[in-house]
């Protein structure tokens, strides 16, 4: 799909982690047979790389820039290192940090650190932890200030704030449910802390626990409900559904997780045990909110306007996502049916619009249509796909909620051209590099082209993974257009838009042809 606005290094990043090469926390999962619960396992459990490592940073070295309604707030350094890390800190000084909120030197921590859902952490998960995080490499690395208005720069005035919406406390298990509804309970509310992102907060950023669960804005995007009353999609998903979800953030009809549930599943969710993910399920299929989740009332839509997003679909999705909306297995996944392009609010189609993705596994990218289409024509191709296909979402997207949102989503066409190719070795590179610059600008216009293109590296490579024939054709297209008189924001969504396609070629099953 073309488009641009995606700073091209977010795009190689999100291919890295495709491949296992980034900088972030290794993707080795713990070994699951021996249900680990070691400090690393509890580092998952709790996402922390997700808060504290930044793209293509060092693990947990911080830096990660955290967007909120106010401002945005930088995960902090938490290595060991001495001097801009937490080195200097004692086993207290931490537990004082996940369990009160409270620095070292004695200043509050913002609620963008979970630390309600941490103060619920087990004595042996805390040990454990600092034992991990203590143990991990120090990196020197000063994140950037917060760009938080007065008076939030006074951190003692969370002091109130505390006072009024934390709850410090162990997590109590339930004598009248089972141990694995308790082992739900706890990491979906004290390591996964899941309720900080789905639970609506007010304007003082408190969560509203009357309506737990039910959903609410993060960073830009929607995170649904998932309190399995009868208007959620959960109430109808299996429990071993469910389960399969946490860990790979899909369903068997290709519904592919949005956002920053994406980044939950790659940096958290995939490495726990499969008992421990059944647990999360069996507690979450149990929550019931008793109240509705705040629902917008359906505008009224002039006809045009759907029309006018029906031809933006076609012009600009449907060659990915299908006429259907059902996307391509694995590859492309479908908007008919999901419920993050449902939700109450549009918040995820349109900053999926504004933003874009990177490839995923064998999820291919989706660059940013920011520059390519006008704030009318987001909303209404945002209307147009939460309504078709016997969708039930809301047509309630206005060009001023996608400007609004297009400021948060920070995205911008004048950014200068230093584009950076990953570095990949030769053998891998060969066959991508052999069908020549022409045939890879081809490849990008042509659904038939980029099958041929995929068939013959598969047929030069067959053992190579889905990731990496991603990887390394997107590579080769990088490279073919190191000398285009285009912007950065161009170039990187072209190269996400060929990731894309590569990714839809491969779930198409392309066979080889000759040169």
């Amino acid at each position: 799909m073309p488009s641009c606005g995606k700073p091209f290094s977010k795009v190689l990043l999100g291919i890295a982690l495709a491949v296992g090469a980034s900088g972030l926390v290794s993707a080795a999962a713990p070994d699951r047979a021996a249900a680990g619960r070691s400090g690393q396992y509890i580092a998952f459990a709790a996402d922390c790389a997700s808060c504290h490592t930044a793209p293509g940073g060092k693990p947990y070295a911080g830096g990660n820039a955290l967007k909120s309604a106010y401002g945005t707030i930088y995960g902090p350094n938490i290595t060991p290192d001495v001097e801009t890390g937490i080195g200097a800190w004692s086993k207290a000084d931490f537990e004082r940090a996940l369990r009160r909120g409270v620095r070292k030197d004695g200043a509050y921590l913002y609620p963008a650190m979970p630390y309600g859902s941490y103060t619920k952490m087990t004595a042996a998960d805390m040990d454990a932890l600092w034992s991990y995080i203590h143990s991990v490499p120090a990196a020197k690395n000063t994140v950037p200030k917060n760009t938080l208005p007065f008076p939030l720069t006074i951190r003692s005035g969370m002091a109130v704030w505390q006072s009024l919406y934390f709850k410090p406390g162990p997590f109590v298990p339930s004598p009248a449910h089972d141990p694995t509804w308790n082992r739900g309970a706890y990491l979906v509310d004290a390591l996964g802390h899941c309720g900080d992102c789905h639970t609506p907060r007010n304007a003082a950023q408190g969560l509203e626990d009357e309506h737990s669960m039910t959903g609410a804005e993060i960073e830009g995007w929607y995170a649904p409900d998932i309190s399995n009353d009868s208007l959620s999609k959960l109430a109808s998903w299996k429990t071993a559904d469910l389960a399969h979800y946490l860990r790979t953030g899909s369903t068997p009809d290709n519904v592919k997780s949005f956002g920053p549930m994406q980044e939950v599943v790659h940096d958290s969710l995939r490495h726990l045990t499969d008992a421990d993910l059944l647990a999360m399920a069996v507690y979450l299929k149990d929550q019931q909110s008793g109240v509705q989740a705040k629902t917008p009332s359906q505008p009224e839509l002039p006809s045009s306007r759907l029309a006018s997003g029906k031809q933006v679909y076609a012009d600009n999705c449907s060659s990915c996502h299908q006429v259907d909306g059902k996307g391509v297995a694995g590859s492309a996944p479908a908007l008919a049916g999901n419920d993050a392009v449902t939700a109450a609010e549009p918040y995820n189609v349109i900053m999926a619009l504004l933003e874009g993705f990177t490839p995923q596994g064998t999820w291919g990218a989706m660059g940013s249509f920011a520059n390519a289409l006008s704030d009318d024509q987001i909303a209404d191709v945002t209307n147009y796909v939460r309504t078709a296909w016997n969708n039930h979402g809301l047509a309630n997207a206005t060009p001023w909620t996608v400007a609004s949102w297009r400021k948060n989503a920070q995205v911008s066409n004048t950014e200068a051209n230093a584009l950076l190719c990953p570095s990949l070795p030769q053998d891998v590179m060969q066959p991508a590099f052999g069908a020549g610059a022409d045939a890879l600008a081809q490849a990008a216009k042509d659904s038939g082209k980029m099958n041929q293109l995929v068939a013959n590296y598969l047929a030069a490579r067959p053992k190579t993974s889905t990731a990496q024939v991603i990887e390394a054709l997107s590579t080769a297209y990088c490279r073919s257009l190191a000398d285009a008189h285009i912007s950065q924001a161009r170039m990187s969504a072209q190269i996400a838009d060929f990731a894309q396609h590569v990714a839809v070629a491969i779930g198409r099953k392309a066979k080889p042809h000759s040169a």
